[in-house]
């Protein structure tokens, strides 16, 4: 008799499931010793996964599939619990998020209604009002869950798209949209301008403004900006503010810009998917202020609240500003249920986990105290990395560190200024290349910038100087090897 393939009430079912858990736990016990990175290179792993049938005619033993996928697949992923794997905001998870991962999936409600998620649409209402309040919103402050940042800030674009139009978007754009603009830092994330074109505005309708030497938005360039806009017919709906840049981890002034929001009419949004952490510690805390000022807010938890992928949070100043999102639907979020909370009345989504589940259980087990240690940890850890860079031989810091974020150069003595950017992008590509270390790039005021972005609490001083080290050393071979 063939084991159960659902979770329906029997302990055969029961058993199944546990037995099928501690076969994956133990594929993920024997794959937890590999490096940061896989050296097999993409021609390699392409090639792996070219050989892999994704669905045979007939079963094939769970043990031997997962013994399978764990030498193959998870071998050979990145392992986000080195601390020389530190190029992107991408954390580990809290074990009992992780776990509470298997809850979610068994269970599988669906969020867009209360008669596929009952006392899940609740508990994902009580946790979005909770980090709204967290944040300072006031009580009638509201939010929905979604798949992550770029999600969360078309969601809040949208909803500035519909306050400037007056309305929900029924019969398209109004007159006169074609003039409306959004203005962002220069360092602002690629998904505002996704969301431009995605709202029918046009990538252009984003205004870059220009951003001081730490890296923030520069108030008097704002200043500027909305001055030049009032004086060609440009008609500002928003103003973006970064809690937490990509590049830089800079933090706009967001007190001023919320100021400016106000006094022109606009929304004022604030990519917090980063800085939104911040609010859990009182020691970092006034790094954000002005925060609470917002009209809508992303909040990624699957960065630092090292929740699993996806986990970010749209939060809004007033519940009823999410009112232009609804689609009435006769079988889903009918208008005679007036009764309940039906969830997709606020998100993009219809079909939806719920991933507050996951967010509950293991910030509960945690503690906000335990989480502001770990965000405090980290933000201590840039600061001694960027005091690192800037006293190291062969090193040069590009932006003072203000979050969790170090941008920095090798810039080895006796190196023409020519060659730097090229020796830049060499030394990440080795190291990527050998496995040893993932780091970052980018681009910096037009130059090739290297970054570390640190999100693993597991990380030490010690693990951060030898990285650097590493970093040096790599650079120095990669002159040696030009010369």
């Amino acid at each position: 008799m063939s084991a159960p393939f659902f979770l329906d009430g029997s302990p055969a079912a029961h058993d199944a499931l546990r037995d099928a858990v501690a076969e994956v736990l133990a594929v993920l016990a024997a794959t937890d010793e590999r490096g940061p990175f896989p050296s097999a290179g993409p021609a390699r792993l392409r090639e792996s996964a070219a050989a892999i049938e994704p669905l045979p005619d007939d079963a094939e033993p769970l043990g031997e599939v997962l013994a399978d996928v764990g030498r193959t697949v998870l071998a050979q992923g990145a392992r986000v619990t080195d601390p020389w794997c530190a190029a992107h905001l991408h954390p580990p998870t809290l074990l009992t998020a992780a776990a509470a991962e298997v809850a979610i999936a068994a269970t599988n409600q669906s969020m867009d209604s209360y008669d596929q998620a009952p006392m899940a649409t609740y508990v994902e209402d009580r946790l979005v009002g909770r980090l709204a309040a967290l944040i300072g919103l006031p009580a009638v402050a509201s939010g929905v869950l979604t798949s992550g940042g770029t999600a969360s800030n078309l969601l809040g674009l949208l909803l500035a798209r519909d306050h400037a139009a007056g309305g929900a978007n029924v019969n398209g754009l109004p007159a006169g949209a074609a003039r409306w603009r959004i203005l962002a830092s220069a360092g602002a994330h690629v998904s505002i301008r996704q969301a431009a074109a995605v709202l029918g505005l046009g990538r252009d309708a984003v205004v870059a403004v220009g951003t001081d030497d730490d890296g923030r938005m520069d108030v008097a360039a704002l200043d500027r900006t909305l001055a030049q806009l009032g004086q060609t017919g440009g008609v500002p709906i928003a103003v973006v503010g970064t809690a937490g840049t990509t590049d830089t981890g800079a933090v706009d002034p967001l007190t001023a810009l919320a100021d400016r929001a106000a006094a022109c009419g606009a929304w004022f949004h604030v990519d917090a998917a980063v800085g939104s952490a911040l609010v859990l510690s009182d020691r970092l805390r006034p790094l954000v202020a002005g925060l609470e000022r917002a009209d809508s807010i992303t909040a990624d938890l699957h960065k630092l609240w090292w929740q699993p992928i996806g986990a970010s949070a749209l939060l809004v100043r007033a519940a009823a500003s999410l009112g232009s999102v609804r689609e009435p639907a006769d079988y889903l979020n009918r208008t005679e249920d007036d009764d309940v909370l039906n969830l997709v009345d606020r998100s993009l989504d219809t079909s939806r986990r719920f991933d507050a589940l996951k967010i509950l259980v293991s910030l509960r087990a945690t503690g906000r105290r335990r989480l502001a240690g770990l965000v405090e940890h980290l933000v201590d850890l840039a600061a001694m990395a960027g005091e690192a860079v800037r006293r190291g031989p062969g090193l040069e810091l590009v932006a003072p560190p203000q979050t969790v974020t170090v941008l920095f150069r090798c810039r080895p003595d006796g190196v023409d200024e020519a060659l730097l950017d090229q020796l830049n992008v060499d030394v990440q590509r080795r190291l990527l290349a050998s496995g040893r270390a993932v780091v970052g790039r980018t681009r910096h005021r037009g130059r090739v910038a290297l970054k570390l972005t640190f999100t693993n609490p597991l990380t030490s001083h010690d693990d951060v100087a030898a990285l650097l080290a590493a970093i040096s050393a790599e650079a120095s071979a990669a002159v040696g090897v030009a010369a």
